[in-house]
């Protein structure tokens, strides 16, 4: 079974979902992707393993993907969204050929570019494929408003390397499962990630606290100034995905107040870790993972106060009660993982050629 994965940025987290898709039996993969960008410079080496591969750093160098492709001859194409050109040309060249399946992670957030690609959706982006893979019920709010059936919509598009933040946490429960005393922040160092958000309820937490924790956050980007030199807070960098799991396991809760925000995998990496999360109510994975009271609290993305609010509460939380919201969010991380990511992907393929033989 040839499987081709068109995508743009590869991360840690996909490099350890085609691993598992790899392994499966008879699977033989093509991966194109875009070279890493200065914000998320993900060490190259770590997919070096994966044999048959092509890079592009723009347009005019992904001309070559059509030859590698019609060379490879794939069952089963997965390409990221419909703004990239070379991949849009060659799932209209396997229609028919190949199980074209499109990803997005997009909200349905009534847009007027939203509005316009459901009008357009019958002849653009609609025919570009047979299927779409989403990462939850906000992107398939989208999916089905772009004409595209239940029965042809994955879900599941995302999945952290679950196996590694799973051992982690299994690691600090052998150790004694001791709450480190630590907020922490993982992202883009981007105005949409909610920097001046975080900085400002980090701040005025500290100040409602008599021993306030340090907040660590991890990442690059044209926000750093923001964070960086405050009181408390700690830059680390971008960390390589093969030293978060030890990072996350040394933390007692993430923050996350994206003003904008798809999905994020992050609170998926939490959740496995068993670290409760407070996100804002722009977090596209948070309607999945974060019950508020459960395994953390939601705010309102531009609400400083209530975020600092939300610091302040579990920074005073018992340590019982922190144990009962790490086990939640660790019971909550099961609804994804690495295996599962490739099952939807082969469980969808069959269903589509079982229907294929019955509509013959």
């Amino acid at each position: 079974m040839r499987i081709a994965i068109l995508w743009t940025e590869l991360s840690g987290y996909l490099n350890a979902c085609l691993k598992e898709l790899a392994g499966r039996p008879g699977v033989e993969l093509f991966v194109g992707h875009q070279v890493s960008s200065q914000d998320a410079p993900f060490a190259l080496s770590q997919f070096e393993w994966i044999e048959n591969r092509m890079m592009w750093r723009d347009q005019r160098s992904l001309r070559g993907i059509a030859n590698r492709l019609k060379e490879f001859n794939p069952d089963v194409m997965v390409f990221s969204g419909w703004h990239v050109r070379g991949y849009r040309d060659a799932a209209r060249a396997f229609k028919g050929k190949a199980w074209r399946v499109m990803t997005m992670d997009n909200c349905w957030l009534g847009t007027l570019k939203q509005m316009l690609a459901v009008i357009a959706a019958p002849a653009f982006p609609r025919p570009l494929a047979d299927a779409v893979w989403v990462s939850g019920e906000r992107q398939a709010v989208f999916a089905r408003k772009l004409r595209f059936e239940q029965r042809v919509i994955l879900n599941g598009l995302y999945s952290c390397d679950s196996s590694a933040f799973h051992a982690a946490r299994l690691k600090r429960i052998a150790d004694g499962n001791a709450r480190e005393r630590k907020f922490l922040f993982v992202g883009r160092l981007a105005r949409e990630k909610g920097i001046r958000v975080l900085a400002q309820a980090y701040s005025a937490y500290r100040a409602r606290v008599s021993a306030p924790w340090p907040l660590i956050c991890c990442g690059t980007g044209s926000m750093e100034t923001v964070l960086d030199g405050q009181p408390g807070i700690e830059m680390t960098g971008f960390i390589q995905p093969s030293e978060l799991p030890r990072l996350m396991s040394s933390a007692a809760c993430l923050v996350l107040p994206s003003d904008f925000e798809p999905w994020a995998v992050v609170v998926h990496e939490a959740a496995c870790t068993g670290l409760p999360v407070l996100a804002s109510n722009r977090v596209g994975s948070a309607i999945h993972l974060v019950q508020p009271g459960y395994n953390g609290y939601l705010f309102d993305s531009q609400d400083t106060e209530g975020l600092a609010g939300l610091m302040q509460a579990m920074t005073e939380m018992s340590e019982q009660n922190w144990r009962k919201m790490s086990d939640a969010s660790f019971q909550l991380s099961h609804q994804y993982s690495t295996e599962r990511w490739a099952d939807i992907l082969l469980e969808g393929y069959a269903m589509a050629m079982s229907a294929d033989s019955v509509s013959r």
